[in-house]
């Protein structure tokens, strides 16, 4: 009987003993945690070798000037119209020459017979023949001066007043550089109730919708007619770099005016994407780098301009910085999920 109980005594106490080892186990766990709490989730720590081999490179930010803009679409216009005017505009020029020419030879010839006529040198009949002649070249050069008029007239409506003039001259560099394909002519369209600023006279513009990679575009004129569909206004254009073909549909970026926002400008590379969240990282120090939100930013031929989150005189990583968003992640998973 006493041999029964102290087995069964036994076999309670190394019954007990895998429970207590998991005690321990998890105290043992449990000091490590909190002993090493956790530090910011966006700052990341890493050393001179790990910066050299994940290639990081800095610059320094500076403040900038930017004036807003607004997106509006455009199409690169054929020339062939104004051309088609240009033609005839110089026709009726030619024309009015040579009327103008043929009715002064009349008027000469007119004053000559009625000089004769008066010393009964030649014929009343003779005179009023001359008459006769001086009247129907003074009315040809009249219809003359009228078709010129006609065709400008015309022009101006679809063409508004600087491009009517640009093409209806004989010599003008404008009209030869579009003709010459030397500069493109560009229609762009804003927004219904929209107009674009008085101080505006230079856009940007490209034909996949790349802001980094858009050309500038000089103002000619506004249209006279505004878009069929969406009543917005209508702007011409001149692109000199611009080596587009006709019909080509681009995205136009239109400077609001006013006062510009103050802000930085950073280099494409330095934006990173994370659950639909826009980053950079800052170096603060020399072994730590910081993760900011980019909340509002936008692009521009630098790369993006951002008007809040960055300061001036900052560092910001420019190469590597979707290396330090990796890094950073991989050290936010726990200890137990890597193994």
């Amino acid at each position: 009987m006493r041999i029964a109980l102290f087995l069964t005594g036994l076999l309670g106490v190394f019954s007990l003993m895998p429970n207590a080892a998991l005690a321990d186990d998890d105290d043992a766990r449990s000091s490590t945690r909190q002993t090493n709490p956790n530090t910011d989730p966006d700052i990341l720590q890493l050393d001179q070798t790990g910066q050299r081999l994940a290639g990081i490179q800095t610059q320094t930010l500076t403040a900038v000037q930017q004036t807003p803009e607004f997106a509006a679409y455009g199409t690169v216009l054929n020339p062939e119209p104004l051309l088609n005017i240009r033609q005839q505009f110089l026709a009726a020029s030619a024309q009015q020459d040579s009327a103008k020419a043929r009715y002064s030879e009349a008027a000469q010839n007119l004053n000559r017979t009625r000089d004769l006529h008066q010393h009964d040198i030649v014929s009343t009949r003779r005179l009023q023949e001359q008459q006769a002649i001086w009247q129907a070249d003074k009315a040809n050069l009249a219809s003359n001066s009228y078709q010129q008029q006609l065709i400008a007239a015309n022009s101006r409506l679809l063409w508004g007043d600087t491009l009517s003039n640009w093409f209806t001259k004989a010599q003008d560099k404008n009209a030869i550089q579009l003709l010459e394909h030397r500069a493109q002519l560009l229609q762009i369209t804003l927004p219904a109730n929209s107009q674009l600023d008085p101080s505006v006279n230079v856009i940007h513009i490209h034909e996949r919708g790349l802001r980094q990679a858009a050309l500038p575009a000089i103002l000619i004129s506004s249209a006279p007619q505004v878009d069929p569909v969406s009543q917005g206004p209508r702007y011409f254009f001149k692109c000199a770099d611009c080596r587009l073909p006709f019909g080509t549909h681009i995205t136009a970026w239109i400077p609001e005016g006013g006062r510009a926002d103050s802000g930085v400008t950073i280099p494409q590379s330095a934006l990173i994407w994370h659950l639909g969240q826009a980053f950079a990282f800052i170096k603060t120090d020399a072994n730590h780098f910081s993760r900011c939100a980019l909340n509002h930013y936008s692009g521009n031929s630098q790369g993006y301009f951002v008007a809040d989150g960055l300061p001036p005189g900052a560092e910001i990583v420019t190469t590597g910085a979707q290396t330090l968003l990796s890094q950073q992640l991989k050290g936010l998973i726990p200890d137990e999920d890597k193994d």
